[in-house]
C-alpha cells in the first residue's frame, strides 16, 4: 500500500509540475519548455488553453491526494510519550497540542496568502478601490507577521529543557527548510520566470526572511532566557527603534526585520499559559472592540496623512515591512530625523492592538481548519511560486480572459483563490515534502563530532 501511496503521489507531483511549467510557458517565462514548445503563444483560444491546464492540474491534485491518504495510513506512526495524556479534551489533542494556536496559524496563513493576493492593486493608477486596498493592505500587514512570530515565540517554550540543555533539532529544521526553500525559490526564478536576481544564500529571497529569523531568534534564546524580562523587552524595543537609524540595515540575513519582529517573539515566549488564559475572558473581548477601533482609525489615518501626493511625502508601508532604515523611508522629506522613530511606535502599537483584537475572537475547540492550521509552512512557502509568477505576468489584471474584469470583482475573486489557494496547499500532499525534510536529524552529525573529540 505504501509503494501505491507513493507511486499515486509522484504521478500527481508530475502533472502538477507539468501544468505549472506549460502555464507559465505560456505566458512567456523562458524556461527549458521552450525548446520543446516553440508554439504555445501562438495558441487562438486561451480560455480552452486554460481549461485543459486546470484539468491537468486537477488530476494531479487528486492523484496527490489519494497517494497521500494511502501513504499516511501505512506510513509508521511514532508512540506518544508516556508522560503525555492519551486522552484529548475539548481544546487539545492525545498529543497535548492546543487546537487554539493551529485555528489561529489558519487565518493567519491565509491573512499571508490574501496580503500577497491584493498587493498589486493598491499601487495601480486608476484603480478607484485603490485606498480601500491600501487600507486592507496595511491592516493585514501590520497583524498577521507579528501575530504569527508571537505565537512562534509562545511555541519556542520547550527550546530549552527542564534541566537547561536545549532542543537542538529545531533550529536545525529550520535550516534545513531554509537551504531546500532559498534553492527552489532561486532557480525557480532563474530557471522558470527567467529573472534575474542576487546569487546569495545570506539574502533571503521573498517571504523566506521568516525561517532565517526563526534561526536567529532560537540561537540566541539561551541568552535571553537568563535574562529578567523586565529588562530585555523594553531593550529589544529600544534597540529596534534605534536599528532604523543605521543606513546600511537592510534584508542582509533579515537583520532588519528580525530586530524589528523580535519584541513580539519574546512576548509570546516570556507569556505563561496561565497569563495567555487571560485572552478567552468576556472582559478581553469587550476589550478588542475599542482597540479594534483604535488600530483601524490610525490606519485610516496614515492613508490620508501618507497616501500618494500628501504632505507628508512618505509611505508608512516601509514601516509594516520592517525591512528599511529611515533614510530609505524619509530620503524624499524635510522630517526632522529626530522624529524618524515615531512611525515605528506607532507600527508597534498598532500591532499589539490588532493582534489582541484577532486572539480573543479565535476559536478554541477543534473546527473543521484545525487540522490545516497545523501544516501552514507547506502554504507560506508554496504559495510564494504563485506569488512571483502573479506578479511576473500580471495576472491581477484579468488580461488572458475574454471578457473585461471589474475592480470590485476581481477583489473578490482574489479573496476565493486566497481561500482556495491556502486550503489546497494546506492537504497532507503539499505538506509531506517538508514532513520527510524535518526528519533529517542532527543527533547523528552531533554524535560524530563527539566521537571526533574522543
Amino acid at each position: 500500500m505504501i509503494r501505491k501511496g507513493v507511486k499515486r503521489l509522484s504521478i500527481g507531483y508530475i502533472l502538477m509540475f507539468i501544468e505549472i511549467l506549460l502555464l507559465f510557458h505560456y505566458q512567456g517565462a523562458k524556461n527549458p519548455l521552450s525548446l520543446i514548445f516553440k508554439s504555445l503563444s501562438a495558441v487562438s483560444t486561451p480560455v480552452m488553453w486554460y481549461v485543459g491546464l486546470f484539468l491537468v492540474g486537477a488530476v494531479g491534485l487528486a492523484l496527490a491526494v489519494w497517494g497521500g491518504i494511502d501513504y499516511k495510513k501505512t506510513a509508521p506512526k511514532a508512540d506518544l510519550p508516556g508522560n503525555l495524556t492519551k486522552v484529548a479534551d475539548l481544546y487539545r489533542d492525545q498529543k497535548g497540542r492546543e487546537y487554539f494556536y493551529d485555528n489561529a496559524k489558519f487565518v493567519l496563513i491565509f491573512l499571508v496568502v490574501l496580503a500577497h493576493a491584493i498587493s498589486p492593486f493598491k499601487d495601480m493608477s486608476g484603480f478607484w478601490l485603490k485606498e480601500e486596498y491600501m487600507f486592507l493592505w496595511r491592516a493585514i500587514n501590520t497583524m498577521h507577521m507579528p501575530c504569527l512570530i508571537f505565537i512562534s515565540g509562545f511555541l519556542a517554550k520547550k527550546y530549552i529543557r527542564p534541566d537547561g540543555s536545549i532542543n537542538v533539532q529545531r533550529p536545525f529544521t529550520y535550516i534545513v527548510y531554509y537551504l531546500a526553500a532559498q534553492f527552489t525559490v532561486g532557480a525557480f526564478e532563474v530557471f522558470v520566470l527567467g529573472d534575474s536576481i542576487s546569487k546569495s544564500i545570506l539574502a533571503p529571497r521573498s517571504s523566506l526572511w521568516f525561517l532565517v529569523c526563526l534561526i536567529w531568534w532560537y540561537l540566541l534564546l539561551p541568552v535571553i532566557d537568563k535574562i529578567d524580562p523586565k529588562f530585555m523587552l523594553p531593550i529589544a524595543v529600544i534597540f529596534a527603534l534605534l536599528i532604523g537609524y543605521d543606513e546600511k540595515v537592510s534584508n542582509f540575513v533579515a537583520i532588519s526585520r528580525m530586530i524589528v519582529h523580535f519584541p513580539f517573539f519574546i512576548t509570546g515566549y516570556y507569556l505563561s499559559s496561565g497569563q495567555m488564559q487571560k485572552l478567552f475572558t468576556k472582559k478581553a473581548k469587550l476589550l478588542s472592540v475599542p482597540a479594534l477601533l483604535a488600530a483601524f482609525g490610525t490606519l485610516i489615518a496614515t492613508i490620508c496623512l501618507t497616501g500618494s501626493g500628501k504632505a507628508l511625502n512618505f509611505s508608512i508601508n516601509g514601516f509594516i515591512t520592517c525591512d528599511r532604515s529611515y533614510f530609505a523611508i524619509f530620503k524624499n522629506t524635510d522630517i526632522n530625523p529626530v522624529f524618524w522613530f515615531l512611525p515605528r511606535v506607532w507600527f508597534y502599537l498598532c500591532a499589539v492592538l490588532l493582534c489582541f483584537a484577532f486572539l480573543v475572537w479565535i476559536p478554541r475547540k477543534k473546527n473543521i481548519f484545525t487540522g490545516l492550521g497545523a501544516r501552514t509552512l507547506s502554504v507560506y512557502i508554496l504559495h510564494r511560486y504563485l506569488y512571483l509568477a502573479y506578479l511576473e505576468f500580471k495576472w491581477y489584471k484579468f488580461d488572458f480572459l475574454p471578457f473585461e474584469v471589474s475592480e470590485t470583482a476581481a477583489g473578490f475573486i482574489m479573496i476565493g483563490i486566497s481561500v482556495v489557494l491556502t486550503i489546497v496547499l494546506s492537504l497532507y500532499p503539499f505538506y509531506l515534502p517538508f514532513e520527510l525534510l524535518g526528519r533529517i536529524k542532527v543527533k547523528p552529525i552531533l554524535k560524530k563530532q563527539k566521537d571526533a573529540k574522543a
